[in-house]
């Protein structure tokens, strides 16, 4: 099922209070203070419509929707770190900075949108839509070179990786007192 812009403000929203307090409480926590987190709005539309030429095909509604009001993420210290790329950063990945392609799986066409801390990819798989987490591999070219256990499919979907996000924030965040 695609994803709504109004899901996604929600999301945004519901992100950002978690964020505020996770950052609040993580000195205390931890001992050092943390970095910056946030999940920004898109101010213009101009690399969600370049994500959009650059992409075709149902599947990448879900990740051009994605990108229609999510701007950046980026949470440095919750879990090993999350972060999800500009618009267009994953434009700049369609055309030679990140991989379209993993070995491992024939036929497996990717959209590189995101990492986490420990320099594992985050990637929409274009045939299935999954969201996928590629380690412990190479890039060659266009080729991501990993063997079969470094494509760890998270989500189903974008909707289910930002319910994967959300999850690990809120794993992460105490609640309100």
């Amino acid at each position: 099922m695609p994803i709504s812009g109004p899901e996604v403000d929600s999301w945004i929203d519901e992100m950002s209070h978690l964020a505020s307090q996770f950052v609040a409480r993580f000195e205390v926590t931890y001992g050092f203070p943390p970095d910056e987190h946030y999940v920004s709005r898109v101010a213009d539309s101009g690399g969600r419509n370049a994500l959009a030429t650059a992409l075709g095909g149902a599947v990448a509604r879900d990740l051009i929707d994605f990108y229609s009001r999510v701007a950046q993420v980026s949470l440095p210290d919750v879990g090993p770190g999350f972060f999800v790329d500009e618009a267009e950063c994953v434009v700049e990945g369609l055309r030679g900075a990140q991989p379209t392609q993993v070995s491992s799986v024939s036929n497996r066409t990717i959209v590189v949108f995101g990492s986490d801390g420990g320099g594992a990819l985050f990637a929409a798989d274009c045939q299935t839509g999954e969201i996928v987490r590629l380690d412990g591999g190479s890039l060659v070219g266009n080729i991501y070179e990993a063997a079969e256990s470094g494509v760890q499919v998270i989500a189903r979907d974008v909707e289910g990786f930002m319910q994967f996000l959300y999850r690990e924030m809120l794993r992460q965040t105490p609640a309100d007192d």
